[in-house]
């Protein structure tokens, strides 16, 4: 059954607790309102000034009736330049106001790069809610089904889970992770450390003489940092994964038995059981393959070779099996309180679960996580695959599988690559839990996922929407509106204390007849054009019946 495959993307105010209350505040906005935002906070920074020489009055008209800082500084500069042999101020006058208006224009200019970069303050990290959140689980209870059946719809999810798990760990956990799919996650892949020659995982002196355990340990992975569960760092949960892997031996748990092929055929077979052997050894083994059809040399190497031709360098398998064994341990961490569970298998670290004093939302964090865990350990990683999980299989070609020589350490490489495609899984189905599933298989059911943290989910790279930090649009609004209103009232103001005060008042009379209507209008006067009221206001004005044609007899103008 399918479902809609449509990423939920929340719109509206939230906050990033990665980055803190005030810092992580966001808005959220699809593409179409995000650009209207940004063109608005582009244009928003941008809204808007004695006696003395005929120079400086010359440059108190520029600076009272330019429009920009640009033209401002181009007409100071240009008026220096024409005074330059007249007077010997002129050049420093100007050069002030030249460097003053260069000034604003620079830190304009900034404002406006600043307006544009409040979508990368909050990042690209969008919210998921989405009403299919949840998992889907094999459904035992179908009368309708047959085990296999219901087995068989389960573990293709899981195959297909694996092969995208697979692809991604690729392109995202190799040397480089450039690649577009590989900011999709909160983060493009989750690091862990290696140690090789470390002791043997395994009880029994099971693992080779010759070759050491390799261990990989991904340390605590924070569901907030890494995972992108968006909870406050108190009600974060840690999660840990240690994967030792080592070869193991294999001739002295291998068993040679016969198995009646047909009425007239005997099949000897050998099975490999780690398990338990002995005499009456079932037929339940980790491993089996005909005998008949092999007929190479023992080995005890992972990957042996013995030198085939006099004219070529071709080599073939020392044996047909070799196991390469790894051990699977979690744990999980309360960062509130600072309580872990062990570093165990699975089953024992469920067990301790209630032992943390988790809250409600750290619950449900840690019961996703289980699902996760089921879904990416080693075996099921293999199990869905088989062979082609191994690296190793990608080189190999034609019909008598030749292919390159492989490194010494080639088990190491296979146990990396597996180690890579769980935590690639781990990515994936913490985000597959908040989005849902879009296609229910047959043999399973959809499970709804806990409410609360089927809203905390954050994703990257969510093309159509744009995050704003609610901490930037907040300054450039605040100091917009500021200069905004100091620009309105800063002369009213001033002019205002100077006629009270009668403190320099011939200044405010100077700056208000430099206004280009009081010069319009003087000019009119001049030439006994108009009668005038508002010598000091903003707009003079003239009778209504007035008017105005420089260059005519006024009283001839009709």
């Amino acid at each position: 059954m399918s479902l809609p495959s449509v990423t939920y993307v929340y719109t509206g105010f939230w906050i990033n607790w990665s980055r803190g209350r005030v810092i992580g505040s966001a808005i959220t906005l699809s593409q179409r309102n995000g650009s209207l935002l940004t063109a608005f906070l582009g244009i928003f920074h941008r809204a808007k000034k004695g006696p003395g020489s005929a120079l400086h009055h010359q440059q108190q008209v520029i600076l009272r009736n330019s429009n920009t800082a640009g033209s401002a500084a181009w007409q100071i500069a240009q008026v220096a330049w024409y005074w330059r042999k007249t007077t010997n101020e002129s050049s420093l006058q100007s050069l002030s106001l030249v460097l003053l208006a260069v000034s604003n224009m620079v830190l304009f200019g900034i404002a406006g790069v600043f307006s544009a970069e409040v979508t990368k303050a909050a990042g690209n990290e969008t919210l998921i809610r989405s009403p299919n959140c949840g998992y889907l689980m094999p459904d035992s209870n179908r009368s309708d089904l047959s085990v296999f059946e219901a087995v068989a719809g389960f573990t293709a999810m899981e195959t297909n889970k694996t092969l995208a798990a697979t692809a991604y760990s690729r392109a995202c956990y190799g040397k480089s992770s450039s690649g577009s799919q590989c900011y999709q996650y909160p983060k493009p892949n989750i690091p862990w450390t290696n140690r090789s020659n470390v002791p043997c995982p395994f009880k029994g002196n099971i693992c080779k003489d010759d070759v050491g355990g390799f261990e990989m340990d991904t340390g605590l992975i924070d569901s907030l940092k890494t995972l992108g569960i968006n909870s406050k760092a108190s009600e974060a949960i840690q999660y840990r994964k240690v994967t030792s892997c080592s070869v193991i031996r294999t001739k002295e748990y291998a068993h040679e038995y016969n198995s009646t092929k047909s009425e007239n055929e005997v099949q000897q077979l050998i099975g490999y059981n780690y398990e338990r052997l002995s005499n009456n050894l079932p037929n339940n083994f980790t491993y089996k393959y005909d005998k008949d059809n092999y007929n190479g040399p023992s080995g005890y190497t992972l990957i042996g070779t013995e030198f085939d031709g006099k004219n070529s360098t071709t080599y073939t398998q020392d044996f047909y099996v070799s196991v390469l064994a790894c051990a699977d341990r979690f744990q999980f961490r309360n960062p509130a309180n600072g309580i872990s569970t062990s570093l165990t298998r699975f089953s024992a670290v469920e067990k301790e679960i209630n032992s943390l004093r988790l809250t409600k939302l750290q619950l449900a964090t840690v019961h996703s996580l289980c699902y996760t865990i089921g879904s990416s350990i080693t075996y099921v990683t293999v199990q869905s695959r088989g062979a082609n999980s191994l690296r190793a299989s990608d080189i190999v070609s034609g019909t008598d599988h030749f292919s390159p020589g492989l490194p010494d350490n080639q088990w190491q490489i296979e146990a990396t690559e597996l180690f890579s495609v769980s935590m690639a899984k781990l990515q994936q189905q913490i985000i597959g839990y908040a989005t849902g599933p879009t296609y229910v298989y047959e043999g399973t059911y959809f499970t709804q996922g806990d409410k609360d943290l089927c809203q905390r989910q954050k994703i990257r790279g969510v093309s159509g929407y744009l995050s704003f930090s609610v901490l930037g649009v907040s300054i450039i609004l605040i100091l917009g509106c500021l200069f905004i209103i100091t620009a309105l009232v800063i002369d009213s103001t001033v002019g205002f204390f100077r006629r009270k005060h009668d403190w320099k008042d011939h200044k405010r009379l100077q700056w208000a007849i430099d206004e280009k209507l009081q010069i319009q209008r003087l000019v009119f006067e001049r030439a006994g054009q108009g009668t005038w009221t508002g010598g000091t206001d903003a707009v003079p004005m003239t009778r209504a019946d007035d008017w105005l044609l420089l260059g005519q007899d006024p009283t001839n103008i009709t």
